[in-house]
């Protein structure tokens, strides 16, 4: 038996697979040498693209210069560091809390030493100077690689086995040429490019500069200590970094967004605190406004909430700012935007950065990160605001959040014990807690401006009708006809508008009913389907008596969906069932039996309470009745989930006296703050099955019967969650 020791040795290969196929494009490959300046401590770095043609297309002759003011290498640091990728000096600094730049006290951003290797995805010949603090000469590397094909399987066009050490890079000290006095730096020079150069592209370059670093003062033009300034020339004349659509981008984010909000994750508090305008605010976790989201449901289902709460989120505490805007159609006043303002917004997206340096390429207009197309998409959109709408910006640090740390690729983020997802989840959750609450009370006020508007446009008539008649009693006779003639116009567009909402609020009456009976009938579907079920388990059992039972439950089960499609009729003027006097209590007990099943399967107690010996009747239809208990017990089996099982209770209170009925629950309740929306449509802040109708259809069909469903005031609530009183007095028109 014979043993040998091996050792790896590369092939010249791998350089293709660090640089030219690990780095995604030649944008991220300038950005990550700006970086290594930022690392260097420098406060000015020039990149220079210089004999381009006149359209900035590439040729023979054309190269890229990078130049910056840092401290510059040693031989030494050029031998045991720049040589030798992967390095682990600056990792174990990291680890230890010592990688802190000397002269500007910066946090180093790079680890891996990959970042150099840039180079090879921009081109073949690369020439690096560098002179470091007080150092007497200039160091000059050189690499050319143009011999070799681009995979390194060939030299001269002859095909053979070439490893990395044997690939010479040439070192020499000189006196300094290019950073002459007490400059110092590193200076780049690449040649024989690779890629498809041109002027969109170099606007690129320039537009990931700008965003390169702290985005405070490049948004809202505060000066910033951590100066690091990058100029863009091309063909010696400098290039606009885009001043003047960051002055018109920044007006943006001072002026138009519907909501500015900036606050603070933590992570062991489990806790957002947050300021919307100059409203301070915090909600933590296990409030029911968080765990009711569909994003929330969608993650943990029905776990226990104690024990979600409990577990740990490996992303750490993070800071964030968001400025949320209105896309919509019809939108008037300060916060509507024309279509270059939108344009402006769609450029942007939420960005994240790491001790003031961005982390790419979250932020760019074609990166979800955040996975909102996605799950608007796999969820309701209703849910979460469009990319569009958001431009703001998630910082983090390397001290604070270690599990967040940058893909070799530079492609995101590693998914180290789910840091990373942990990270997106919860500002997603954030984000759709934002939409469902305070942008949703934006909205009802921006409908409750409009049809202020509406009752304020009726004036119009009255003023001109008084104008006519001053003109005709003042003897100005034809300037009387000519407002005449204006108010005949004015009606005749009016009419014509009018009848086009009419049809618009009819169809959407239609849309509204028939979504809101669909949904009812799948309700009582998975009902139908839950007892069946049950059938077979008691059938394999051979309890003929629970067989018979069952098949009776079933069989009112089947009904009620007959019944709901029944109810369909409603929407013809010409097959309106008609109005009859219905006891409530046996409508109601067989809506309970409806969702016993469900309600038991959650603990939830059931009870129901007749205050006198009188009946409660209705004079209304079966459907109206069935809709509006059916929404309740929807309601209330949702929320009831967001507390825990031993405090779960629904209560039914009969007040024959009155004619009114109260449903209680023991849940969250409502918001205080969520009153004046909670009938309005649209407005919900469940999840997936929250369309904001329930409330709202139930109203609607109330009064359309002449009836009312108001929410409890303080001496009428009888448990501590939500409390509805359905009046069935009928009222006075």
């Amino acid at each position: 038996m014979t043993s040998k020791t091996l050792s790896f040795r590369p092939y010249a290969r791998l350089l293709t697979m660090l640089g030219d196929q690990l780095i995604k494009n030649e944008r991220i490959a300038l950005v990550e040498l700006i970086k290594n300046a930022y690392d260097a401590d420098a406060d000015r770095v020039e990149v220079s693209f210089e004999d381009f043609n006149e359209d900035l297309t590439a040729n023979a002759g054309s190269h890229i210069i990078v130049k910056d003011n840092g401290t510059g290498m040693t031989l030494e640091t050029v031998r045991k560091q720049w040589m030798n990728p992967a390095a682990p000096n600056k990792f174990i600094d990291k680890r230890e809390g010592r990688s802190i730049t000397p002269r500007r006290k910066r946090v180093v951003q790079g680890e891996k030493g990959i970042g150099r290797f840039a180079v090879l995805k921009l081109g073949k010949r690369i020439e690096v100077r560098t002179r470091s603090l007080k150092a007497e000469f200039e160091i000059t590397l050189r690499y050319d690689f143009s011999r070799f094909d681009d995979d390194f399987l060939s030299e001269y066009e002859e095909q053979k086995e070439i490893f990395l050490d044997q690939i010479p890079i040439h070192c020499a000290q000189w006196t300094p040429s290019v950073f002459r006095n007490l400059e110092h730096g590193t200076e780049i020079r690449i040649y024989d490019l690779k890629g498809k150069w041109n002027g969109n592209l170099i606007d690129d370059v320039c537009r990931d500069v700008s965003a390169l670093t702290d985005p405070v003062s490049r948004v809202t033009g505060r000066e910033t200590s951590a100066q690091f300034d990058v100029v863009i020339y091309c063909n010696s004349e400098r290039r606009s970094m885009g001043v003047d659509r960051a002055d018109f981008f920044r007006s943006l984010i001072e002026e138009k967004p519907v909501l500015k909000i900036e606050g603070h994750f933590s992570s062991a508090g489990k806790l957002f605190s947050f300021r919307v305008g100059s409203d301070d605010q915090k909600i933590r976790l296990d409030d029911s406004k968080i765990t009711g989201l569909w994003v929330w449901r969608e993650r943990f289902g029905r776990n226990r909430m104690d024990a979600v709460l409990e577990r740990e989120y490996a992303c750490g505490s993070f800071q964030f700012h968001f400025n949320i805007f209105d896309f919509s159609r019809g939108t008037s006043g300060k916060y509507a935007l024309n279509q270059n303002e939108k344009n402006a917004l769609k450029k942007h997206r939420v960005y994240l950065y790491r001790d003031g340096v961005r982390v790419y390429p979250y932020g760019d207009p074609d990166d979800d990160w955040l996975s909102i197309d996605v799950t608007r998409g796999i969820g309701r959109a209703g849910n979460f605001f469009s990319n569009d709408q958001v431009v703001g910006w998630v910082d983090i640090t390397h001290k604070g959040n270690p599990n967040l740390r940058d893909k070799t690729n530079r492609e995101g983020l590693i998914e180290t014990n789910g840091a990373a997802d942990d990270l997106i989840f919860l500002v997603q959750v954030f984000l759709s807690y934002i939409k469902q609450h305070h942008f949703a009370r934006y909205q009802q006020e921006q409908r409750r401006r409009q049809d202020a508007q509406n009752v304020h446009d009726r004036l119009v008539m009255r003023g001109l009708t008084e104008l006519q008649r001053s003109l005709a009693k003042a003897g100005h006779r034809s300037h009387a006809h000519q407002v005449a003639e204006l108010t005949t116009n004015y009606e005749q567009e009016k009419s014509y508008l009018s009848r086009r909402a009419e049809m618009t609020e009819d169809l959407a009456g239609v849309g509204l009913s028939v979504e809101m009976a669909s949904h009812d009938i799948m309700l009582l579907m998975d009902r139908a389907k839950a007892l069946g079920r049950q059938l077979g388990e008691i059938a394999r059992a051979a309890g003929v008596d629970g067989v018979r039972e069952q098949a009776d439950t079933l069989l009112a089960v089947l009904e009620q969906v007959a019944a709901g499609m029944q109810d369909l009729q409603i929407l013809f003027k010409s097959s309106k069932r008609r109005r009859k006097t219905i006891r409530v209590e046996p409508v109601l007990e067989k809506i309970h039996k409806i969702y016993k099943s469900l309600l038991d399967r959650s603990a939830v107690r059931y009870r129901k309470v007749r205050l006198d010996d009188r009946s409660v009747a209705v004079n209304t239809t079966d459907g109206v009745l069935m809709q509006v208990l059916i929404n309740l017990f929807d309601n209330a089996s949702y929320w009831l989930e967001s507390v825990e099982p031993d405090e779960r209770e629904i209560q039914v209170t009969l007040d024959g006296q009155h004619q009114e009925l109260i449903f209680s629950d023991s849940g969250p309740g409502v918001d205080p703050e969520d009153l004046p929306y909670i009938f309005k449509p649209f407005y919900s802040g469940k999840g997936r099955e929250g369309r904001g109708l329930g409330l709202y259809i139930a109203r609607q069909l109330l009064e359309r019967h002449g009836h009312g469903i108001e929410v409890a005031q303080e001496h009428q609530e009888i448990l501590s969650g939500a409390n509805f009183v359905i009046s069935f007095a009928r009222k006075e028109t």
